[in-house]
């Protein structure tokens, strides 16, 4: 059985670390089982924060990237069509953004964001200007109001074929391209049963299809999504919570 583990609001929740405890118990699984872990991250910024296991299969940016004995590969990137209308709504609405390609990445963060703190930690990568991405993999649109998230997100839906993936109450949106999601991307790597712990949106579909499906109450907006699942966890229990289902 394999054990899929987002790590944002999930495994870790400073952004930075990830604590003993739930360590400890990673490590224990990970004698007994596969445990790989699926974020939203780029490859670039999970790696620094898993590296007792960095050996372990990594899915970053939503399933768009994966890697596997540390040689990383893109699974798909975002198609240049969509990439460009992406960008004229940048332009257009003025949009703070984060955008990966498949190292380096673009940045325009002109509010303080809690996501500052998670990119390139190890500053493996150079930051680019918009312009010099050639291939995106993932971009995330931030600091929206309600309504132009909901209106950017009605325009990309209907102008692009972009997997979109909003965060309520946060004003972002994530995009990755069509029909990569973590669910896909398991699938693609021939993972059918599993055991997946998740505490957001980009986490439903892969939670949704597992064996077994652990919700972390870490969002309190989200806390009603958790009922659907197997189990739901409170973070300071997800390393007791790791223990019990490894048995």
């Amino acid at each position: 059985m394999h054990y899929i583990f987002d790590v944002d609001g999930t495994i870790s929740f400073d952004g930075r670390t990830i604590g003993t405890a739930i360590q400890a118990a990673l490590v224990t699984l990970n004698q007994q089982h596969p445990v790989w872990f699926a974020s939203a991250r780029p490859i670039r910024d999970l790696m620094p924060i898993v590296p007792q296991l960095d050996q372990s299969v990594l899915i970053g940016a939503n399933g768009a990237m994966v890697s596997r004995d540390q040689q990383i590969q893109v699974m798909a990137p975002i198609t240049t069509a969509d990439f460009e209308v992406v960008k004229q709504l940048i332009f257009s609405e003025n949009l703070d953004y984060v955008v990966d390609g498949r190292w380096d990445l673009a940045v325009k963060v002109t509010t303080p964001n809690s996501i500052l703190r998670q990119l390139d930690p190890a500053q493996q990568a150079k930051r680019i200007s918009l312009a010099e991405i050639d291939e995106s993999v993932k971009i995330i649109l931030l600091g929206m109001s309600s309504d132009q998230q909901q209106k950017i997100h009605r325009q990309l839906s209907a102008e692009t074929e972009l997997e979109i993936v909003g965060h309520a109450g946060e004003g972002n949106l994530d995009l990755t391209a069509r029909k990569i999601n973590k669910l896909t991307t398991l699938r693609q790597l021939g993972v059918q049963d599993y055991v997946a712990f998740g505490n957001d949106q980009n986490d439903l579909k892969m939670l949704t299809q597992a064996t077994t499906s652990v919700w972390i109450n870490s969002k309190p907006k989200l806390a009603a999504l958790g009922s659907q699942f197997d189990y739901q966890c409170e973070p300071a229990d997800v390393a007791a919570m790791i223990q019990q289902l490894s048995c």
